[in-house]
């Protein structure tokens, strides 16, 4: 295996715990590797993340050498056979993400990202959120491999977030970015002021990224039970 590599997939999995990304065991994360990809072991926690922690994958999500691979390689697997450009697979269960999974609608084709700033748009992009699946299943695989060719990151009900990018950094960005605009939204209850329709066509003029967002889905659309949040 690539000590350099997994190394840096520990030291980074211990900084997203200490800035508050993720708890406990909550979350994943994976780098591509020649044929296949490295993934953090099943129960293993960010905030204690070594290298040997990590278990090599073949494209399948089967796991190879190391201890046994998460529960989530599937969707991780998945992610990098629909995207050869990723290198990088994140999933955190982040409490901002999370929360605002529990309080939308899913929505495969739209978008549940709330846009407060343009970066929202020219980094994050649109944001789809699959309805609750178990986690570790079949079907959430299959899930994630659908929808995730054409976006840069999603959500997963009751679950977290998933972000993926050409490098570490760029999955960071991504996730730092969506947290932040989740934030905002959840801190005001929804009212906070999002772009206007014209405001949101020039970010998406600006992106470098097909994930853009269509005029009128800059807000969550809400679950039918949730009362006192902006629709």
């Amino acid at each position: 295996m690539n000590g350099e590599l997994q190394a840096q997939l520990a030291a980074e999995a211990r900084d997203l715990y200490t800035r508050g990304l993720t708890t406990s065991t909550g979350g994943n994360l994976s780098h591509r590797q020649g044929d296949g990809f490295l993934v953090s072991g099943t129960n293993t926690a960010f905030a204690r993340q070594v290298p040997e922690d990590f278990s090599t994958c073949d494209l399948s999500g089967t796991g190879l050498l190391g201890p046994k691979p998460s529960k989530e390689a599937a969707f991780h697997a998945a992610v990098y056979r629909a995207r050869p450009d990723v290198q990088v697979v994140l999933h955190l269960h982040a409490s901002d993400s999370l929360a605002l999974s529990c309080l939308a609608e899913p929505t495969e084709h739209g978008n549940v990202l709330p846009v407060h700033s343009s970066y929202a748009v020219t980094r994050v992009g649109r944001v789809p959120l699959l309805p609750y699946l178990a986690p570790g299943g079949a079907e959430l695989a299959e899930g994630v491999g659908r929808v995730c060719s054409s976006v840069n990151a999603l959500l997963l009900q009751n679950h977290g977030v998933i972000t993926y990018g050409s490098s570490l950094a760029e999955a960071r960005d991504i996730l730092e970015e969506l947290e932040q605009n989740a934030r905002v939204w959840l801190a005001s209850h929804g009212q906070a002021r999002v772009l206007s329709d014209e405001e949101l066509l020039d970010a998406n003029d600006r992106s470098t990224h097909g994930a853009r967002i269509a005029p009128g889905e800059q807000r969550p659309r809400l679950l039918s039970h949730v009362r006192g949040w902006s629709a």
